[in-house]
């Protein structure tokens, strides 16, 4: 019963419902209007609303009266855009779920030898073919120019929209404006291992089809200054798209190598292009290459406007690049100038919280970092660790707290970390060792039992708290006995 009740409403979504409703409304709005005219009930033109004396009131009775002009437009038509290479194993996750909430489907491929053209046919779209040329702004716009709809929307293979936001972003389709504007949604860039962080980058993934709009930059390209030049507003939509092409170390690394070539090329065309010398900035600090890594970002920064979207992230990654050359003091003077203009940036109050504790400055460490958990930001462009304002701020304040001796407030700040974080070790490790402290043998336990479950990791960072709890009992037992304890 159940396999035929699956096989009996298979298709049958809101979605499609929805699109029978409209397509019977355009059938109405072709028919010459009747405007209504009310039967005689009795009713005195001047007093329409008194019923003769006997009459029973029923506004059921009355009819609705709608006039063609007052029926709402006809929703605006929506492209699905899609630029793709040898992604047979991944477009049926990828369009599957929202195919029915667009009116076409576009894939531009530039070179597979794989399926993918066959599926994307077998998945309803319009497949054309593009030849490869160095610039994926080249690529996307090929696919812009096919295609038919009022308003672009763009995803990657390794896009994923799941029930939740398939529904917001099927509201957010129903209620688009006439005019022009960008949407902005959030991308989370799963991480690629189970309890690595995770990352949440804002990028405009709906746009009016305009011809004056189109991609910019071969690689990490970009439409916002196609918006901004023809005047068209941003707005964030409460749409968030999982985005699965990192969780592969090695894909990881091959798609930085290409990052880097096609970076070289932007870069001899465009030297001193601030964009093209922060994603140069960004490719060599991800590679190692501190040095030249700096030289591009600090390149970046001279040329760009406090209000540009990438300066955030410009004082951000050259606190990380001086604090990794070993100078703190330059670190800390980075981060402290991003805050300048931008006060509460997460990843800026993180950075300095973490400067501070190192320089034994726990006042203003934890004033950071309380700063940070208690802080928010209105809608701006970003890409930072989801953790930042949670778990991983509590984690560092715990340990502010620790270090200061302040067991029961680290405690709590740990217990909250895990609450949010179960598999997170630093912050279960730092619990259990309160734990160990604290005389709670039971509790203790139980933490060090539940870091063990977290696998190989996890058993070492135990054994560790043990070996801290057993060196500390021989310390006071040497403290005890008048002897001095060495390790």
């Amino acid at each position: 019963r159940g396999a035929a009740g699956r096989r009996a409403a298979l298709g049958w979504t809101w979605a499609r419902t929805a699109a029978a409703v409209e397509d019977r409304v355009r059938e109405l709005r072709t028919r010459t209007p009747v405007r209504f005219r009310r039967p005689e009930d009795g009713r005195s033109p001047a007093d329409p609303g008194r019923l003769p004396v006997g009459a029973e009131a029923d506004e059921r009775s009355a009819p609705l009266v709608l006039r063609s002009d007052s029926l709402p437009a006809t929703p605006p038509r929506v492209s699905l855009c899609l630029i793709v290479r040898d992604e047979e194993h991944n477009l049926r996750a990828c369009v599957g779920p929202v195919r029915d909430l667009v009116s076409e489907v576009v894939v531009v491929d530039t070179g597979s030898t794989d399926r993918t053209r066959a599926v994307a046919r077998e998945l309803g779209a319009r497949v054309f073919e593009f030849p490869w040329v160095d610039s994926f702004s080249a690529a996307r716009n090929e696919s812009v120019r096919h295609a038919t709809g009022d308003w672009i929307f763009w995803l990657d293979a390794d896009d994923r929209v799941d029930a939740d936001n398939r529904v917001r972003l099927a509201r957010l389709f129903a209620t688009l404006p006439a005019g022009g504007a960008g949407y902005v949604m959030k991308c989370l860039c799963v991480a690629g291992q189970p309890a690595g962080p995770a990352t949440v980058v804002d990028h405009v993934r709906l746009f009016p089809n305009d011809r004056r709009v189109r991609w910019t930059y071969r690689v990490h390209e970009q439409i916002l200054p196609a918006l901004r030049r023809v005047g068209a507003d941003v707005r964030w939509a409460d749409v968030v798209i999982r985005h699965v092409g990192y969780t592969d170390p090695g894909l990881r690394r091959r798609k930085l190598d290409r990052d880097l070539r096609l970076l070289r090329l932007e870069q001899a065309e465009q030297p001193d292009d601030p964009f093209t010398l922060f994603n140069l900035g960004s490719v060599f600090n991800e590679l190692g290459d501190v040095p030249a890594a700096l030289g591009a970002l600090e390149r970046s920064l001279a040329l760009s406007h406090p209000t540009d979207s990438i300066v955030r992230k410009l004082h951000a990654l050259i606190a990380h690049g001086r604090h990794a050359l070993g100078d703190r003091a330059a670190a800390l003077a980075a981060c402290r100038a991003g805050r300048e203009h931008y006060p509460d940036d997460a990843e800026l109050l993180f950075l300095e919280g973490n400067l501070l504790r190192e320089g034994k400055d726990y006042a203003g460490a934890e004033r950071a970092l309380r700063q940070l958990i208690g802080g928010r930001e209105g809608a701006h462009f970003a890409s930072v660790d989801t953790g930042l304002r949670g778990y991983k701020a509590r984690h560092n304040l715990a340990v502010v707290l620790f270090e200061q001796g302040r067991l029961a407030e680290a405690g709590a700040e740990w217990r909250a970390a895990v609450a949010e974080a179960p598999t997170f070790l630093p912050a279960r490790a730092g619990l259990a060792e309160v734990l160990v402290r604290a005389g709670d043998e039971a509790g203790a336990a139980r933490q060090l039992g539940e870091l063990e479950g977290l696998g190989p990791a996890g058993g070492r960072a135990a054994e560790a708290v043990r070996g801290r709890a057993r060196r500390d009992q021989v310390d006071e037992l040497g403290a005890w006995a008048g002897v001095p304890c060495e390790d």
